[in-house]
């Protein structure tokens, strides 16, 4: 089969990176020629047209154009709404899909017929989703920095930082935290047995630790002025296990920033924002529901994507056949919906 690779220019509000960066064009452009790359796709990451031409790539004059010439897209985030028309049965597309927090996304891809797969659901031999982890280190990091950024317009000295969810995003956020110099965290998972362990691991640390429960979220909630809500339940909606009671105790100017946003978000009140107006005011508190929280960081996000990427796209690249994918054992699992059917039952 004849694969001509599409980077189109992201459309999602505030996006700043690129799926595939200049450098990788060219190890790609060793074993095959036809790249095209929407004009100023890699602007907003340092990364000029004449970068991609450099390293042989053909500059589309707009999406429309990248569209009807490639059939392999390589996106950062999910197709917007301007994109649905322009996507057919003979695309393929890649990207963080997060399907389970949109249904009109998942409607618009049963209908394009396309063979959609999603980063997120790519896992390596440890079962690691090894697209989604990097960014989510990213994200974790990020969402301090926003937290951190938000709270100190207060002159708040005594500050308590609550983790709902320590996994990638949330151990991130914890390094971050204690970089910045906070000391009164909370981490609250339903692997006890887990944050007991990093509790050991950050002894010299005032670190408390508490069992996933309701009582205990409402304990901490009370108490704490900036909560980063990380949970992920593979390609499934996330439980918003945070309710309006819940949110009504929080102290007065406190902040969500709700990293689950992309799955549906964790509160009763979460609904994705964007960095033109990022937060949500619900009573005494502050949400957070930037869906793309490593967009801020362009160019070294992209350089960390792009590189994680590139061994997959290859993987495809060398399928004879586009439905020889289904035989691959990493991509197999990660097609979300293909040929008007949903494939991965947990996203919806």
């Amino acid at each position: 089969m004849l694969y001509n690779i599409g980077i189109p220019k992201e459309l999602k509000n505030n996006e700043k990176r690129v799926a595939l960066i200049p450098n990788d064009i060219l190890k790609l452009k060793k074993i095959y020629n036809n790249i095209f790359v929407e004009t100023n796709a890699g602007i907003n990451s340092n990364y000029t047209d004449n970068d991609y031409i450099s390293m042989g790539a053909i500059i589309c004059k707009d999406i429309k154009e990248l569209y009807s010439k490639a059939n392999l897209i390589i996106k950062v985030k999910e197709p917007q709404e301007e994109e649905y028309p322009l996507i057919n049965e003979s695309h393929i597309i890649l990207a963080f899909f997060h399907f389970a927090g949109n249904i009109n996304l998942i409607n618009a891809m049963l209908n394009s017929k396309a063979i959609c797969i999603a980063y997120e659901t790519i896992l390596d031999n440890n079962n690691i989703p090894v697209i989604l982890y990097p960014m989510s280190k990213i994200a974790g990091e990020n969402a301090i920095i926003e937290a951190h950024n938000f709270i100190t317009k207060f002159n708040k000295t005594d500050n308590i930082i609550t983790l709902i969810g320590v996994g990638n995003v949330g151990l991130s956020s914890l390094n971050k935290a204690l970089e910045y110099g906070y000391n009164n965290i909370n981490l609250i998972d339903k692997n006890y047995e887990k944050i007991k362990n990093i509790k050991n691991n950050y002894s010299n640390y005032n670190i408390n630790i508490y069992e996933m429960n309701n009582d205990n979220l409402n304990i901490l909630l009370k108490k704490s002025n900036i909560i980063i809500g990380s949970i992920y339940n593979s390609a499934s909606k996330t439980d918003k296990i945070i309710n309006n009671d819940m949110l009504n105790i929080m102290p007065i100017n406190s902040i969500f920033i709700d990293v689950s946003i992309d799955q549906g978000g964790m509160t009763s009140q979460s609904i994705p924002t964007t960095y033109d107006n990022p937060i949500i005011k619900y009573n005494n508190t502050n949400l957070f529901c930037v869906p793309n929280i490593p967009s801020i960081n362009g160019k070294k996000s992209s350089d960390i994507l792009s590189e994680t990427i590139l061994p997959y796209l290859l993987k495809i690249l060398n399928c004879v056949d586009k439905f020889d994918i289904f035989n691959d054992f990493f991509l197999k699992n990660a097609i979300n919906i293909s040929n008007g059917k949903i494939l991965n039952k947990n996203i919806i």
